[in-house]
């Protein structure tokens, strides 16, 4: 088997315009721009690399900071060939058997992301294992995240005077990290390493997704009953659904339950967008996915931390009321 360690660059929009996701009617959050790999085989030797520019369809002109991190330009993407002929070179280049591996998460959802867009056949899920869990794991005994740069300077990994943020130079980089591991051992435990993820969303895949704009205030959009009430994807049943809980910033999570299909996991964000006027307005996108075992321990756990968040706030509140009089102690309890 070969181990093919992958890196990914893309395009992304300006966050004040959400007119990408209502053209895609997806969740996505960039469009693929250059694929870079390099082949390691069963004796952790490299033996071959993949580069090639994609030609987006959607996001045309490059974002200005994705320009100037890495350098490439409109005329490299005018040069690309289309994601779909791009991903089968890319396919083709891997051969028949093999395991990807990227560095940190972020790669393999942008590559699910457009595959969905593109649609085309997913990655299934014992096909890909996170490079950077393994590293932590094996190095200091956690998942806890490590930048590349970190890593490569804990293992005494030269960068070969080869820019970061180009796709084939990451990826060289990843693969040089990975022969410093027991990348064949780690694979073998890699469900214990997996269940210690920091990010239980990497699957399974959304299922549904809908986004609701125009909101003028931001405080109370997701307890909207356009996001509060949610229909099982296969036979739209309304579900029971629980109190979105805050994960981190205006991310959301809730669990909807339907008597025939199960679990489902309902996560919700808030953005924000400039409309002609130049007014600022707030959207919501809600997205259903089956729930997991882990996705229902996270959301346990931030209902416990969110309320604990919830009494001290009160606490702080009603001391500072009573130390400028306006309430009294018997009022306070």
């Amino acid at each position: 088997m070969n181990y093919i360690i992958f890196d990914l660059e893309w395009n992304q929009p300006y966050s004040n315009d959400i007119s990408f996701m209502k053209r895609t009617g997806m969740p996505i959050t960039g469009e693929i721009i250059q694929i870079g790999a390099v082949k390691l085989n069963e004796n952790m030797e490299i033996v071959d690399t993949f580069t090639m520019f994609v030609k987006p369809q959607f996001l045309h002109h490059m974002h200005k900071h994705v320009k100037e991190l890495t350098g490439i330009t409109q005329r490299d993407l005018s040069q690309g060939v289309p994601f779909k002929l791009a991903y089968t070179h890319f396919q083709h280049w891997c051969g028949s058997n093999y395991m990807l591996l990227s560095w940190g998460a972020d790669d393999i959802l942008m590559l699910r992301e457009n595959l969905l867009l593109h649609t085309m056949k997913s990655i299934i899920y014992e096909q890909w294992a996170d490079a950077q869990m393994i590293y932590s794991y094996e190095r200091f005994g956690t998942t806890q995240q490590y930048s590349l740069a970190n890593a490569m300077k804990d293992l005494g990994v030269s960068s070969e005077q080869l820019s970061a943020h180009n796709a084939l130079h990451d990826a060289i980089f990843t693969a040089h990290v990975c022969q410093k591991l027991d990348l064949p051992r780690a694979l073998m435990h890699y469900d214990v390493i997996r269940k210690e993820a920091p990010n239980p969303f990497l699957y399974p895949p959304g299922l549904t997704f809908f986004m609701y704009e125009n909101f003028q205030e931001k405080k109370r959009i997701v307890h909207d009953r356009r996001g509060r009430i949610s229909f099982c994807p296969y036979c739209q049943t309304r579900l029971e659904t629980t109190k979105p809980e805050r994960l981190q910033g205006d991310k959301y999570l809730a669990i909807g339950v339907c008597p025939k299909h199960g679990d489902f996991a309902i996560q919700l964000k808030v953005g924000k967008y400039t409309i002609k006027s130049g007014e600022t307005r707030f959207y919501l996108t809600k997205v259903l996915s089956h729930s997991t075992d882990e996705i229902s321990k996270l959301y346990t756990e931030k209902s416990v931390i969110n309320r604990e968040k919830e009494r001290l706030y009160f606490e702080r509140r009603q001391k500072e009321l009573l130390e400028k009089g306006l309430v009294k102690h018997s009022e306070s309890k």
